[in-house]
């Protein structure tokens, strides 16, 4: 098949070919190009990992070949519905488990790529005609619902149908500067059963493991260094490809509070006259304080006394990290956004003091048995 163009566009030649018999998924509608296929192929793998992991549907918004955010069927946080101007009841499961996934870093999401594990039923349809994305893999559509995403853009909204049923070969290649690299698949699926069965310090509810699972399967569909923030099913904020894992924390951090702040009552009140992602980018402008983006609104935006408050009443957020942490002051960062369990892979000389750290904050750790990460 060939390809609208390469990674860039001074690169027009570019064309794939199935390894084996048949390629892992049908176009339905629109042409692909180069980066759209990146992002297909490792946002299904991630969902259909997500959902044979927790038993839910399950959907992630993904952006330059990383989620932006991971989530399984559940509710919708509110500050998004406003935006988008539905209710909660009116979604179904597949409705709901995109949107929360693109609640988690809505602005990182703006032209993103969609992967969800189930049929897009006619809900979903009408809710991702909304927003603006570059396209969609699923398991399948209803007539319905592919009558509606065929017709966006005109009709060129790209529309990938995955086959579930299709198992990738059990060896990868891939050639860079005239070099051929081969490694096994990296097809092992991860499990609450075989990644949190050890934990070191602390006890870990199912909620939290089911957290724990979701948040080491996003990462292992993004590149290293990498973490995650997850919360009630959903993977709230992820820090990726940094040099340093304390900057991966932090950045996350600043994510997950950044999505804390925006739900708050009185600037979600202020922001209601707007539509659509001008309402979304003056919430961002409110919760942080931005004179420029809140122009005379700026009288109601949160306050540095609100903004801290909302992080120290914060609890219940699971962590998890792609590789092991090598020092104590990822812990320290990670409590101040609330973080109850951790999990991670160990092998630092410091682990001793990690886990030391943990007890201090009250803080759950998991040891998990390998790195999570992909390039």
């Amino acid at each position: 098949m060939d390809l609208r163009y390469g990674m860039n566009p001074n690169q027009p030649h570019a064309r794939i070919e199935p390894v084996g018999d048949r390629l892992p998924f049908e176009v339905l509608s629109g042409a692909p190009g180069f980066i759209n296929l990146l992002d297909a192929l490792n946002s299904w793998q991630l969902v259909a990992e997500a959902a044979a992991a927790t038993g839910q549907v399950a959907a992630t918004s993904f952006k330059h070949v990383s989620p932006a955010g991971v989530a399984v069927d559940g509710d919708v946080p509110p500050f998004l519905l406003d935006v988008l101007r539905v209710d909660q009841d009116q979604l179904s499961p597949v409705a709901s488990a995109y949107l929360r996934s693109r609640s988690s870093d809505p602005r990182a999401s703006y032209g993103d790529f969609i992967a969800i594990s189930g049929v897009v039923d006619e809900s979903a349809a009408q809710l991702i005609k909304k927003v603006v994305s570059d396209g969609i893999i699923a398991a399948g559509y209803t007539p319905e619902a592919r009558e509606i995403l065929s017709s966006k853009r005109k009709g060129s909204y790209l529309v990938l149908q995955a086959d579930p049923a299709y198992q990738p070969p059990a060896t990868e290649t891939r050639e860079i500067f005239g070099v051929r690299l081969i490694q096994d698949a990296d097809i092992t699926p991860l499990t609450i059963e075989s990644e949190l069965g050890e934990v070191i310090v602390g006890s870990v509810d199912d909620a939290g493991k089911r957290d724990l699972i979701l948040g080491l399967i996003a990462l292992k569909y993004t590149q290293s260094n990498s973490v995650a923030y997850s919360r009630d099913g959903q993977v709230i904020a992820i820090g990726a490809g940094q040099q340093s894992r304390i900057a991966c924390t932090a950045l996350a951090g600043e994510k997950l509070a950044t999505w804390l702040w925006i739900q708050h009552p009185r600037i979600r009140e202020v922001a209601a006259a707007q539509k659509g992602q001008d309402r979304l980018n003056l919430l961002y402008a409110l919760a942080l304080g931005d004179a420029a983006g809140a122009g005379e609104l700026i009288k109601d935006a949160l306050t540095d006394d609100e903004r801290q408050q909302i992080l120290a009443d914060t609890t219940g957020i699971s962590f998890t990290s792609d590789g092991f942490l090598p020092f104590s002051d990822n812990v320290e960062e990670a409590h101040k956004y609330g973080v109850s369990t951790i999990a991670a892979p160990t092998g630092s000389v410091r682990d001793d003091a990690v886990f030391d750290r943990c007890r201090d904050l009250g803080i759950s750790f998991v040891k998990t048995p390998r790195r999570y990460f992909h390039h």
